[in-house]
């Protein structure tokens, strides 16, 4: 029995200015992996070659050894050395990746969320980490502000708010959250990742395979639907820098 699992469920996005107000959600499976687990999975369809991967160079600081990568980042940033940590993600699916965002989930030795690196990608090749601790931390929230570029219709001043509920490992249930705050408090994008929880084995992966066959490339597809859609609606549209610096 593996500690790492597949969440089937949905992603939502809702958003609200004075821009666009639209609400869409689609059908998504995600995986949550137990970094200290992941070198001993022997798996038929998860592996370099195979339907499904997980590459080191996909996250941080491109290292294999995604767990050791984690819990260094950490400790540079002066936060507590995690007893666990899980990453919430997608698979590469026929050697196909793109991840919109992927969080390292830092616990204590009693189960407790502690610290969150929140890696947040772009569709014009950028990639940032946002390393959050207990100084980071709102109620049940981990907020910080946004300094990287990641949507050409979504600018200004703004911060987010990470939420996990009942974020304990082997949760049955995820529910991920990410609200897009301006200064004034209104709540700008929400969005939402939320799934049952089935063990990560090769029974798990078929099914995602025979439901999803092209689970990335639905994500990547689906973005650009979503964002020719707001061009049609005439959203202001700006490209980042070469920096990728929030504009």
């Amino acid at each position: 029995m593996t500690r790492s699992a597949l969440y089937v469920g949905e992603v939502v996005h809702a958003r609200a200015d004075r821009w666009a107000r639209r609400t869409f959600r689609y059908p998504i499976y995600t995986a949550c992996l137990d970094l200290d687990e992941l070198p001993t999975l022997r798996l038929w369809l998860l592996g370099r070659g195979r339907p499904f991967s997980i590459r080191g160079r996909d996250y941080l600081d491109r290292r294999d050894d995604l767990a050791a990568a984690a819990r260094a980042l950490l400790a540079a940033r002066g936060l507590p050395h995690p007893a666990r940590v899980e990453l919430i993600t997608q698979l590469r699916v026929a050697g196909y990746l793109f991840n919109p965002v992927s969080w390292f989930l830092g616990y204590d030795a009693a189960g407790a969320l502690e610290s969150v690196i929140a890696e947040v990608s772009n569709t014009y090749g950028g990639r940032h980490a946002y390393v959050l601790g207990p100084a980071d931390r709102v109620g049940d929230a981990f907020e910080h502000p946004k300094t990287f570029f990641v949507s050409p219709f979504l600018h200004g001043e703004a911060r987010y708010r990470h939420a996990f509920h009942d974020a304990r490992p082997e949760a049955s249930r995820l529910d991920a959250r990410i609200d897009v705050v301006r200064p004034d408090g209104d709540v700008v994008l929400h969005a939402r990742v939320s799934g049952e929880r089935v063990p990560l084995d090769d029974r798990a992966l078929a099914r995602a395979l025979v439901r999803y066959p092209a689970m990335t490339l639905q994500v990547i597809g689906r973005i650009h639907w979503q964002a020719l859609k707001q061009h049609w609606a005439r959203v202001p549209y700006r490209r980042p820098g070469p920096d990728h610096h929030a504009i």
